[in-house]
C-alpha cells in the first residue's frame, strides 16, 4: 500500500535529521495543483491516516496561464470541500509577472506559488507547508542542476525537508520524493481519483518538459535505469553534504566578523586560511543569507569571487548572483547586495557637495555628524600639535585662522594633494592618505573635507595640512570639531 510505503520513508527521514516531520499537533498547509501528484497527496494526508483532516489547509494558485485555469481552481475547491478541508484559491497572472521581472513563465511560477503559500501559512500561523514533489520531480532537478551546472548542493537535488523559499521561518515537506510518478498513477486509478491533466507538461518549449520527455528517454537508452542512479546520487550526496554543512557552519562563524542588513564582512587572513571547499562554501552560504529567494547560485561566478577574494587587492570587487557584490577591504571580505550598502556611521557628504562653513558656526553632515568651528584664545590651547588622548582625538583640530579662514566643507577633488606636518613642506595625493588611512573605498568619495580656497586644510579625522598649523607667530586660534549630533 503507497500509504504504508510513504509512512515507512517518512520514519528512514526522520531517523536521518533526528526531528519528525511534523507532529499530530501540527497544522499542515498543502499546495495542491490539482493534478495526480498533489491530488494523491491530499488524499494519502486525509484517507491515509498520515494526518488529522482537521489540521490540513489547502492552498491552490491560479496562474491565470491556461483557459482552463478557473475551471482547475474550482475543482481544486469542490474536492477539499468534499473531503472536509479547508481551502484558499489565490490567483496571480503568472505571464505578466514573467515580463515586469524578466523571469520565465516556469521561474515566475515558481516564485508565485511560493510566495503565495508562504503568506498564506504566516497568515493562518501555519509553519509546516507540504508539496507533491516526487521522485521523477527529483530525478529532473539533478539532471537539470548537472546541465546547468551545479555545486554538492545542487546535485542532492530536493530536499524531503527544507525552508520554503523566500520564508526560511517556514517548513517546506516533500512526502512523496520517493514516489515515482507511475506509483502516483496507480494510486489514483485505485481510488477514482480524476486529477487535472495540465497539457503545458507535454510542452518542450519548457526546459523541464525537455528533459522528461526528451533527455531522460534518451539516457534510459546507455542505462535503463538511469533514474534510480540519479536518485541514489542525491542520497549519497545528500548525506555528503549534511557533514560539510557542519564543517561550514563551524568556519562561517571562525571568518564572520561582522554584518547588518542585507551585508557581511568576514575576516580576510582567517578565511583565506580555510580549505578551498569552506572558502567555496562560505562564499555561497553569503549568497544565500543576503539572497534567500535565489533558486541555483552555479560555479562560475562562486568561483571568480574565490580567485579575487583570494589574491585580489584591496578595492577589487566580484559580482555574485541576486545582485550581490564582493569587496576586498584592508582586513575583511565585504560581502553585500547591492542595494544595502553598510553603513559604516561615518561622517560623509554627497559627491560634489560644496558648502560655506562659517566661523563660528556648524554644518551637518550625513550619518548623524556635525562639523563645528568657534574661535578660541590663543592661550586656550597647550600644544601646537594634534593630540593622540584615543580616538575622540583624531575629530579635533586647532588651526591658525588667518591662513586658513574663509572655510569651506566639500569632498575631495580629482588629484588633489595634501602637505602633511612633518613632510617638510612635501604634498601626497589625497587619495594615497585614504588607501594608507584604510578609509573603506565606498566611502573616500564622501570623506568630508574642511578647505579653503587655496587648497585642503583638514582631511577630517585623518590628516592636518601644515600651511594651516597653529605656530609661534599665530595670533587667532579656530577651533575645528567633529561630532556626532544625535
Amino acid at each position: 500500500m503507497l500509504h504504508e510505503a510513504v509512512q515507512h520513508q517518512l520514519q528512514l527521514w526522520e531517523q536521518e535529521s533526528e526531528r519528525p516531520f511534523w507532529t499530530a499537533n501540527d497544522v499542515l498547509l498543502v499546495g495542491v495543483s490539482g493534478g495526480p501528484d498533489s491530488l494523491a497527496l491530499l488524499h494519502l494526508l486525509v484517507y491515509g491516516a498520515l494526518h488529522n483532516p482537521e489540521q490540513i489547509v489547502a492552498g491552490h494558485l491560479n496562474h491565470l496561464l491556461r483557459p482552463t485555469a478557473t475551471e482547475e481552481a474550482a475543482y481544486v475547491a469542490a474536492r477539499c470541500r468534499e473531503w472536509g478541508i479547508r481551502c484558499k484559491i489565490g490567483t496571480v497572472e503568472v505571464a505578466r509577472l514573467a515580463r515586469i521581472e524578466g523571469y520565465s513563465v516556469e521561474e515566475a511560477a515558481r516564485y508565485a506559488r511560493y510566495n503565495f503559500l508562504g503568506n498564506f501559512a504566516l497568515e493562518l500561523g501555519i509553519r509546516h507547508v507540504v508539496v507533491g514533489h516526487t521522485a521523477d520531480d527529483q530525478a529532473e532537478t539533478i539532471l537539470m542542476h548537472f546541465i546547468r551546472g551545479t555545486g554538492l548542493n545542487g546535485l542532492r537535488g530536493m530536499l524531503p525537508a527544507g525552508t520554503v523559499p523566500g520564508f526560511p521561518e517556514l517548513r517546506l515537506l516533500r512526502p512523496l520524493l520517493a514516489v515515482t510518478r507511475a506509483e502516483i498513477e496507480t494510486y489514483c486509478a485505485a481510488h477514482d481519483l480524476e486529477p487535472v491533466r495540465d497539457l503545458s507538461n507535454e510542452d518542450t518549449i519548457f526546459f523541464r518538459n525537455r528533459l522528461r520527455h526528451e533527455l531522460l528517454p534518451l539516457l534510459e537508452e546507455y542505462n535503463p535505469r538511469i533514474r534510480e542512479r540519479l536518485l541514489h546520487t542525491a542520497e549519497v550526496v545528500r548525506a555528503d553534504v549534511a557533514f560539510l554543512q557542519r564543517q561550514e557552519s563551524s568556519a562561517w562563524t571562525s571568518v564572520l566578523t561582522s554584518a547588518g542588513e542585507g551585508w557581511y564582512r568576514l575576516d580576510l587572513a582567517r578565511w583565506r586560511e580555510l580549505p578551498l571547499s569552506l572558502r567555496r562554501r562560505t562564499l555561497r552560504q553569503a549568497v544565500w543569507r543576503l539572497s534567500q529567494s535565489l533558486r541555483d547560485v552555479s560555479f562560475v561566478p562562486v568561483e571568480q569571487a574565490r580567485i579575487v577574494a583570494d589574491s585580489g587587492q584591496v578595492g577589487a570587487r566580484a559580482s555574485l548572483p541576486g545582485t550581490i557584490l564582493l569587496e576586498v577591504e584592508y582586513d575583511t571580505l565585504l560581502l553585500f547586495a547591492v542595494d544595502n550598502l553598510p553603513q559604516h556611521g561615518q561622517p560623509q557628504l554627497s559627491e560634489g557637495d560644496l558648502r560655506q562653513f562659517a566661523v563660528p558656526g556648524a554644518v551637518t553632515i550625513e550619518n548623524g555628524w556635525q562639523l563645528q568651528s568657534e574661535l578660541i584664545d590663543r592661550n586656550q590651547i597647550d600644544t601646537f600639535e594634534r593630540g593622540d588622548d584615543g580616538d575622540d582625538a583624531r575629530w579635533l583640530e586647532y588651526v591658525d585662522a588667518d591662513r586658513a579662514a574663509p572655510l569651506l566643507v566639500r569632498t575631495r577633488r580629482s588629484g588633489e594633494r595634501l602637505q602633511p606636518i612633518g613632510m617638510h613642506g612635501h604634498s601626497v595625493k589625497v587619495a594615497d592618505v585614504m588607501i594608507n588611512e584604510k578609509i573603506p573605498a565606498q566611502l573616500r568619495g564622501g570623506w568630508p573635507i574642511v578647505a579653503n580656497e587655496n587648497h585642503l586644510v583638514w582631511l577630517v579625522g585623518i590628516r592636518l595640512d601644515r600651511r594651516v598649523r597653529v605656530s609661534e607667530g599665530t595670533r587667532r586660534v579656530i577651533q575645528l570639531r567633529c561630532v556626532r549630533a544625535d
